[in-house]
């Protein structure tokens, strides 16, 4: 038999298993995370570090927390990521179409409110909050500053991280007139270094030496801004990889990756 023939029916018999047997290696799955835009780096390296070249992908689209949550309801993305407890509104969306959204908490936060450098003030009670967010106090020469408007620096209403401030904070007050309303914490972390009269909140992980953090005082105010920061899936929609991904959350490495990022892991004593 003449060597060519014997070439032939060797790529024959290649083409024959791919073909019936299936010898090439499985499609790689795709997975998508969306909504925080306070967790999307973390996640970023959490995704990165749990990826083999070659294997499942995670992809993550900061789209805000209660977007993330809409998503997954609506089938468009695998898991949502959310800094903030999913809104009854949501979950209530979500059971009329027979999905039972189920969180995973991820690690713990804390929202801080923040002045520029130049602002001499280091301490603000609840209260204060409150009446300087909600536009009651409108002026800093309340604080025995100079007499320049307050210049109110918000979060979009898809945010997690803004629905949890005006929970604990504006308590059913709405925001003061002439506030201006960013998409991320880096946003915020922006205008408040830009603006001497401007006063914020970010997630404590995005703290930089360009704003300078307000203390809270008065009662309860060590945990009055804590927060869970949680993965949320449909249970019946749960893919391999998904569920890989989220016992890999509980592993050493994930562990010191969300300490890095900022963040306090979930251990069984918070």
């Amino acid at each position: 038999m003449k060597p060519w023939f014997i070439h032939l029916i060797g790529l024959l018999f290649a083409v024959c298993c791919t073909q019936l047997y299936g010898c090439t290696s499985p499609p790689m799955e795709q997975i998508v995370i969306k909504g925080s835009t306070t967790m999307a780096p973390m996640l970023e390296r959490l995704a990165a570090a749990y990826q083999k070249p070659g294997h499942d992908q995670i992809i993550i689209e900061p789209t805000g927390s209660l977007a993330g949550i809409a998503a997954l309801i609506q089938n468009d993305c695998d898991m949502a990521a959310s800094s903030v407890s999913a809104p009854t509104k949501l979950v209530q969306e979500a059971e009329k179409k027979g999905i039972s959204l189920k969180a995973f908490p991820v690690c713990r936060d804390r929202i801080v409110p923040i002045v520029n450098t130049a602002n001499p003030l280091n301490q603000l009670s609840i209260k204060d909050l409150r009446h300087i967010f909600s536009g009651k106090i409108s002026s800093w020469k309340s604080y025995d500053m100079a007499d320049a408007n307050i210049q109110i620096v918000l979060r979009q209403t898809a945010s997690g991280t803004c629905r949890m401030w005006e929970q604990r904070i504006l308590n059913g007050a709405s925001p003061a007139p002439g506030h201006i309303q960013v998409f991320s914490n880096s946003g915020v972390l922006a205008a408040v270094a830009e603006n001497r009269y401007a006063i914020g909140y970010v997630s404590q992980a995005y703290l930089n030496h360009e704003v300078k953090p307000v203390e809270i005082t008065g009662h309860d105010s060590e945990t009055a801004l804590e927060r869970t920061l949680f993965l949320y899936v449909n249970p019946d929609h749960m893919s391999k990889t998904v569920k890989s991904f989220l016992t890999y959350l509980h592993s050493g490495s994930a562990r010191q990756i969300i300490t890095d990022s900022g963040f306090v892991p979930i251990t069984h004593d918070n």
